[in-house]
């Protein structure tokens, strides 16, 4: 009797796992690609450019308000050293830092004649040193700080909207005012800004009168806010 040895059978690999090794490698790496990973490469161009649009507009709104804010705390700062300095001068009787017809901050067009008028005149510059000395207490961590926080002692911000360093359209000039060189010697006595130059704050200055309408705008917006959510309460 004669024995045929059977041919064993090709040992091949499952189908399923043969069809994935032979599998196009794009087809293969989408599918094993995480959902969201796909999903994001795959959205529709226009969604995504609406998502980017929607986060820049709400991160540049978050810096407007907090810039807001910082001003307002620089602002309360000034105040809060202003009053301080005076308190620890009460036992010492001082002159007016300026006459009755003059209040700080500024609110009129016609006050600021005023206290143009009153720098201007040489028979007080005694109580205009006083002023300086007065504005100088005003606190800031820089130059920037300091002379934003002195500006803000003198003008309110609707005087502010009305001054310009160059006096354009119809606006007071601030760069021709004895009140510039009121500034710039007020922030060259805080002890923070002795070596500041004048175009250091001649920069700031410029600046500060600049934002004068956006920081109103700013304000107006959170006073806006603030009583809507009253109401709604």
């Amino acid at each position: 009797m004669v024995f045929v040895k059977e041919e064993s059978e090709e040992n091949t690999s499952e189908p399923e796992t043969w069809r994935i090794k032979h599998e196009e490698p794009e087809t293969c790496r989408i599918k094993h690609e995480e959902p969201e990973t796909w999903r994001i490469k795959h959205e529709e161009p226009e969604t995504w450019r609406i998502k980017h649009e929607e986060q820049g507009a709400a991160q540049v709104h978050i810096l407007s308000l907090l810039e807001h804010i910082k001003q307002q705390q620089d602002q309360l700062v000034a105040k809060v050293n202003h009053l301080s300095s005076r308190v620890l001068n009460t036992s010492t009787p001082q002159e007016p830092e300026c006459p009755e017809c003059i209040q700080l901050p500024i609110e009129s067009l016609e006050a600021v004649d005023e206290l143009e008028a009153f720098l201007k005149d040489a028979a007080n510059a005694a109580a205009k040193q006083r002023m300086i000395s007065s504005l100088a207490t005003i606190g800031g961590q820089d130059v920037k700080r300091v002379a934003w926080n002195i500006l803000s002692r003198m003008f309110t911000e609707e005087v502010a909207k009305a001054i310009s360093w160059k006096g354009a359209n119809g606006k007071r000039a601030f760069g021709h005012m004895s009140s510039k060189t009121l500034l710039y010697r007020a922030v060259r006595a805080n002890g923070v800004c002795r070596t500041a130059t004048d175009t250091d704050i001649q920069r700031y200055a410029i600046r500060w009168f600049n934002l004068a309408a956006d920081r109103g705008a700013a304000r107006r917006r959170l006073t806006n806010r603030s009583n809507q959510a009253e109401a709604d309460d």
